[in-house]
């Protein structure tokens, strides 16, 4: 029969192993955490511990995007504004078109325009996004170059029937070189650049003939064809072949318009706007911001002197607003896949704050009655030890003095 004093010892160790559980028990209630270190699970605290690294990651990632999106957003209210400054000068470049308009109107319409294209350009320079310069072209990011596109905008009836041009076709392969710094084909050079070319039938001596006037966009340069009959070919500027219609003295004075895009080279070296979006390294994304001033939207040299440089600057500033329509489009679009993808980290960040929660958090239900049925155990304990407290003082009696 085992002694009074190793059922006490065996009573005592029991009672500490029970508060130690006890007391465990008790800090995962108060903490609501079943795992509040590696030693109550190691493989469970690594994988919680390395979820919650990647759920932060990917919270902070959507605040680095939110401040990429606050930044487009600067610069798509800059572009819509730009939008409505070039609205304004086609507006002017429309009233330009009038023959009744005296010198003093024409010095006033280009007074107003030459304002306009300056706050364009303050546009363009003073926006900025803590400090970053927006549309300056620094962040316009790389391209992979388009072709030259030759275009009729306008191109009046003849009495023979169909329009004045007939077909717009390239001439030679020099139609798809770009400028780079050089001149255009008729203006000295062979490549090809932004311009307008009006077309216009004239009584050449008695015989109709059409007579091309070519504006380059880029340097406000004027250059003029030679008479063209009936069915022939308008050559020898900006690279492109103008097929005339079938022409005659009773369409004198009707018109025909073209607008020519220049080629754009391919550039990987432009540097877009990168922001880390995602929890994991090279996780990036790129946006691009284009540079809008006047002389990249080719919009600088705009004369209004006249209703021939009138009706071209018309051309150059629609050729402005197709172009700045693209970018206000692109633009738009990045901005949803930013708002996409901040999106995507929010609910990537809760599954995985999800998922370690039920590796880490404690079940109040099963920690509760652990916590209890503990309690009892060691009140148990406690009552037997004080039992056999009792019948060791009661024994020790017997062989006290009588």
């Amino acid at each position: 029969m085992a002694s009074i004093s190793s059922l006490n010892g065996s009573l005592v160790n029991q009672t500490d192993q029970t508060q130690q559980s006890l007391l465990s028990q008790f800090d995962k209630l108060s903490t609501g955490k079943r795992v509040n270190s590696a030693a109550d699970d190691a493989s469970g605290y690594a994988i919680a511990t390395n979820l919650n690294t990647q759920a932060a990651a990917a919270t902070t990632a959507s605040d680095n995007i939110q401040n990429v999106y606050n930044a487009t957003n600067v610069a798509q209210g800059a572009l819509s504004q730009l939008n409505g400054v070039l609205q304004n000068l086609n507006n002017l470049a429309v009233t330009g078109v009038n023959s009744f308009l005296s010198p003093a109107d024409r010095a006033d319409l280009q007074s107003e325009a030459n304002q306009l294209v300056q706050q364009a350009n303050t546009i363009a320079q003073s926006v900025n996004f803590n400090g970053q310069q927006l549309l300056n072209g620094q962040f316009a990011g790389p391209n992979a170059g388009s072709s030259a596109v030759a275009k009729v905008t306008n191109n009046d009836q003849i009495q023979a029937g169909g329009g004045i041009v007939t077909q717009v076709a390239a001439a030679n392969p020099n139609f798809n070189t770009p400028p780079n710094g050089g001149a255009a084909q008729g203006f000295g050079g062979a490549a090809t650049t932004n311009s307008t070319v009006q077309i216009q039938v004239v009584n050449n001596n008695g015989q109709a003939a059409a007579v091309a006037t070519v504006l380059d966009n880029a340097t406000g340069q004027t250059a003029t064809s030679g008479p063209v009959a009936a069915g022939g070919t308008i050559s020898g500027f900006e690279n492109v072949n103008v097929k005339v219609g079938n022409i005659s003295l009773a369409d004198v004075g009707q018109t025909a318009t073209i607008q020519i895009a220049a080629a754009t080279p391919a550039n990987a070296q432009n540097s877009a706007l990168t922001v880390q979006s995602g929890s994991n390294e090279g996780a990036t994304t790129n946006v691009n911001i284009p540079g809008v001033s006047s002389n990249t939207l080719q919009i600088s040299n705009i004369d209004l002197g006249s209703s021939l440089s009138s009706t071209q600057a018309i051309g150059q500033i629609q050729n402005a607003l197709q172009t700045l329509t693209t970018q206000e489009a692109q633009l738009g679009a990045q901005q949803v896949s930013l708002q996409n993808a901040a999106e995507a980290n929010d609910v990537y960040a809760n599954n995985l704050t999800s998922a370690a929660s039920n590796i880490t958090d404690e079940n109040y239900g099963t920690g509760v009655t652990q916590s209890t049925l503990s309690q009892l155990q060691q009140q148990i304990q406690f009552a037997l030890q004080a039992k056999n407290n009792v019948n060791a003082s009661a024994v020790l009696g017997l062989f006290g003095p009588a």
